[in-house]
């Protein structure tokens, strides 16, 4: 077996209290069974509060979020109690995994970063381009490269992305992404903000390049249920939402932030626009 992932994938850290956009607000928090346990018999006031602040439902254990939707342990700094008092070693799964996804290809593995966390949005945009690279050979290539290792043969022209937006397009974007479950309140309101967008004027798209191709790693897993012409239509109507979003308040980290939390973190928004 091989072990695949973007070649940025090592430099990955936690931004912690300099993150504007903290994954421990607004996310509940699910907690596996062995740190619960570990949890439920610690010693202590962080014992005690942190019995407080569990809860098991039907699906599981969880963090009870606070009013403001902060989990429990993130303290004003923006720094985790849990690692302060105890270190990493003791975060839950979820906690200590995020934003890293593995999926299996195959008789391989995928490594990735959800592009939901800030600092992987900075790490893919500053890259000339997206290279990944072999954990057990040190091999390096590009998506490309990756796809014909794996055994998936793609027609080189879906693999090229370029933005050609017009009003049509505007329209279908919006109504595309108006029937997906909204993360928030605020995301009705962004896309309605885009029926005023300028349409976009043609501009340097290697980043978007790098951008389409990593939505199409991303679900890359999903070939087993998909076709490819569904996954590139995918990427496509994200690239391109991000490149009308663009054209109105250029933003390119915070906006592909922004689009990956409310899709891709969503097993059925991503289904809704697969369809």
């Amino acid at each position: 077996m091989s072990i695949w992932y973007p070649s940025f994938y090592p430099a990955f850290r936690c931004k912690a209290a300099a993150c504007r956009h903290s994954c421990c607000r607004g996310w509940e928090i699910d907690v596996d069974e062995g740190s619960a346990a570990l949890y439920r018999e610690l010693p202590g006031k962080l014992g005690e509060d942190l019995r407080a602040a569990l809860f098991e439902d039907g699906e599981g254990w969880h963090f009870r979020l606070t009013a403001e939707e902060r989990c429990p342990l993130l303290q004003p700094d923006g720094l985790c109690r849990l690692i302060r008092e105890l270190g990493e070693e003791a975060l839950c799964d979820i906690c200590a995994l995020h934003p890293r996804f593995f999926q299996e290809i195959g008789e391989d593995e995928l490594w990735g970063l959800g592009l939901s966390c800030e600092a992987v949005t900075e790490l893919l945009l500053g890259q000339p381009m997206l290279r990944f690279t072999c954990r057990e050979t040190g091999e390096t290539t590009g998506f490309e490269g990756l796809l014909r290792r794996l055994g998936i043969k793609v027609p080189q022209a879906l693999l090229r992305y370029a933005p050609r937006i017009d009003e049509a397009r505007r329209r279908e974007l919006l109504s595309r992404f108006a029937a997906t479950e909204a993360i928030d309140d605020d995301w009705p309101r962004e896309l309605a903000a885009l029926e005023r967008a300028p349409l976009p004027e043609a501009k340097d798209e290697s980043a978007y390049q790098r951008i389409y191709e990593y939505m199409l790693f991303r679900q890359i897993e999903r070939t087993e249920e998909w076709e490819w012409d569904s996954l590139v239509a995918y990427a496509r109507l994200c690239t391109d939402l991000l490149v009308l979003w663009d054209a109105l308040e250029p933003d390119t980290a915070g906006h592909l932030r922004r689009i990956s939390e409310q899709i891709e973190y969503s097993t059925e928004n991503v289904d809704r626009l697969l369809h």
